[in-house]
């Protein structure tokens, strides 16, 4: 449930867990609070933030991002970059141990 702060999200490769404010990506929180995911464009278009969803939901207010495909959300998958939790959330990393460079 959001409180004033926002969602909680858990990461379960690395325990680490952090908040979301209602007007963040979970991206944006992450790194707002030194926690590193892995990630690269920032938009949705290259997929290095994708994680599997073990509990909780997420939306997309700017659209369905470019590389989060049919059968990605079929198996319960989203982005970090662009995705807006909708209650608190626990996550798994695809990528919890590739560094990726940030497009920058």
């Amino acid at each position: 449930m959001m409180d004033k702060r926002g969602f909680k999200v858990t990461i379960t490769n690395s325990g680490e867990q952090f908040v979301v404010a209602a007007d963040e990506t979970i991206l944006k929180a992450a790194l707002r609070q030194g926690i590193a995911l892995p990630h690269g464009c920032g938009t949705g278009v290259c997929g290095a933030c994708i994680y599997k969803i073990i509990e909780g939901s997420v939306n997309y207010p700017e659209g369905e991002p470019f590389s989060l495909f049919e059968d990605d959300r079929a198996a319960g998958k989203g982005l970090c970059c662009v995705g807006h939790p909708t209650s608190d959330l626990v996550i798994d990393l695809e990528y919890p141990d590739i560094e990726f460079e940030p497009w920058e």
